[in-house]
């Protein structure tokens, strides 16, 4: 992208396929955002209570709907403790849903990820040995 320095991304290679990706930090996103005049909204849809490791927590899925001249669409995005070490749930949620209406909008969403979104790999469940 034309407005995005290597201060705007890092690149990161996948363990499982060895693929080398572009990942956006949220300072990217924002120049995105207003480089290519976006408009979005986000809403909160859902509030989930858990509890993990014997800690009460959320599963949050957060909604954006996104648009600029060229279109709108929205797409959604979910935080859990299973899916972040960030004690920021909804937040996070957030700056999932954001990141990826910004690159699914500007069509560059399969070459570019959000860095939140590599996060977002599940981990194993805890069990506790009982």
């Amino acid at each position: 992208m034309k407005y995005l320095n290597h201060k705007d991304y890092s690149t990161f290679t996948d363990e499982d396929s060895g693929e080398e990706i572009k990942l956006i930090l949220m300072v990217g996103v924002r120049k995105l955002i207003k480089y290519e005049l976006i408009k979005y909204s986000l809403s909160l849809e859902s509030v989930t209570p858990m509890t993990l490791k014997g800690k009460e927590s959320l599963h949050v899925i957060v909604k954006c709907t996104a648009s600029n001249l060229s279109g709108s669409l929205e797409t959604f995005a979910s935080a859990s403790p299973l899916t972040t070490n960030s004690n920021y749930i909804i937040e996070m949620a957030e700056k999932r849903a954001l990141a990826r209406s910004v690159l699914m909008l500007l069509g560059i969403y399969d070459t570019y990820k959000g860095a939140d979104e590599f996060s977002a790999k599940p981990k194993p469940p805890f069990i506790p040995k009982g």
